[in-house]
């Protein structure tokens, strides 16, 4: 048993015990990263604010009803929105609680629609919303082509800040969207893998929000439902968040190193000792807990000649910018 914290959060209500940190391990490790942690102390498993929906109402504990003109619907098809066919139509709920930093998954079913719109409807919307001004959101639109994509975006002060340049191409099915945010850094994660990173929001404490939306269309976007919510809870290397820490349990959680990176966020072969972070019931940090070392080099064979050359590779050139599908070692 952990003891219990004495901060409140928005409802006022306390909750969970203490998140701290009683050990890093290993302490070290390589610059390009990869190598697995495991991290041990306490409250890092709270799970006051999942859901899955089944009750036959809303839980008004978690979760407001924001929908305007649209309705939301919980029960054995988890939660559905509804946002019926009058232009401009939403259906939402957004979270009772406000966060700082902090990692929310939703995992989503969009359905195949019985018919085309005649202008862009959104069928679903996940989105850290501070106020109508500034709110960040990964929303996937429907065009009156039945071409479905993803889009990223940051706004501050009624003025989108920063986006994801290309939309992606999108399914419909099953889909999982995550966001994270660390401090005022935006990660935007979608099946598994980091599409999008809009440094430079803000930390202002935001609620969530999940919903679907007409916008201008007379069309009836109900075609989602969302299966979960979860708060993902995650470990931080140098600033670098690990968006798919596993949490084993209350007391443990575990994933992979990061690479280290630069003053401009490019990966380099940085030496020396960064602070370990976990973002769970609160935000703690364990000051120079894991130390990169630089590999100062490696023998490769260039097996693709008609003899076998020796060439020197050096640390920094391990890694490439696309860490997360390339690199060293189970895509790091």
């Amino acid at each position: 048993m952990g003891y219990y914290s004495l901060f409140k959060y928005g409802t006022g209500v306390l909750y969970g015990p203490d998140t701290t940190i009683s050990a890093v391990v290993p302490i070290e490790g390589p610059a390009p990263g990869g190598n697995a942690f495991v991290i041990t102390g306490t409250g890092f498993d709270p799970r006051q604010w999942d859901d899955y929906f089944t009750g036959l109402v809303l839980d008004p504990v978690k979760w407001l009803d924001v929908s305007v003109g649209g309705s939301v619907s919980t029960g054995a098809y988890h939660l559905e929105l509804f946002t019926g066919a009058v232009p401009g139509s939403t259906a939402g709920i957004e979270s009772v609680m406000l966060w700082g930093s902090t990692q929310g998954e939703a995992r989503v079913v969009i359905s195949n629609p019985a018919s085309l719109p005649l202008s862009d409807v959104d069928v679903f919307a996940l989105t850290l919303w501070i106020n109508a001004t500034n709110y960040a959101e990964m929303y996937v639109r429907l065009d009156k082509f039945g071409v479905l994509k993803l889009y990223c975006e940051a706004w501050v002060g009624g003025v989108k800040s920063d986006e994801l340049k290309s939309p992606l191409s999108w399914t419909t099915g099953l889909s999982v969207f995550k966001i994270l945010r660390y401090n005022s850094d935006l990660y935007f994660i979608a099946n598994g893998s980091v599409v999008c990173r809009l440094p430079g929001f803000l930390s202002t404490p935001a609620y969530f929000r999940m919903s679907s939306r007409n916008l201008a269309a007379s069309y009836d976007a109900s075609v989602t439902r969302v299966e979960w919510f979860y708060y993902r809870p995650f470990a931080v290397f140098q600033n670098q968040p690990v968006h798919d820490t596993v949490v084993v349990g209350d007391r443990r959680m575990r994933g992979r190193v990061t690479a280290s990176r630069d003053v401009t966020w490019q990966f380099a072969a940085y030496e020396g000792s960064v602070d370990v972070s976990v973002v769970a019931n609160s935000v703690v940090a364990s000051p120079s807990a894991y130390k990169y070392y630089y590999v100062y080099g490696m023998k490769s064979i260039a097996s693709t000649q008609a003899g076998l050359e020796l060439s020197l590779i050096n640390d920094a050139q391990l890694a490439t910018p696309d860490g997360e599908t390339k690199g060293l070692g189970e895509g790091y």
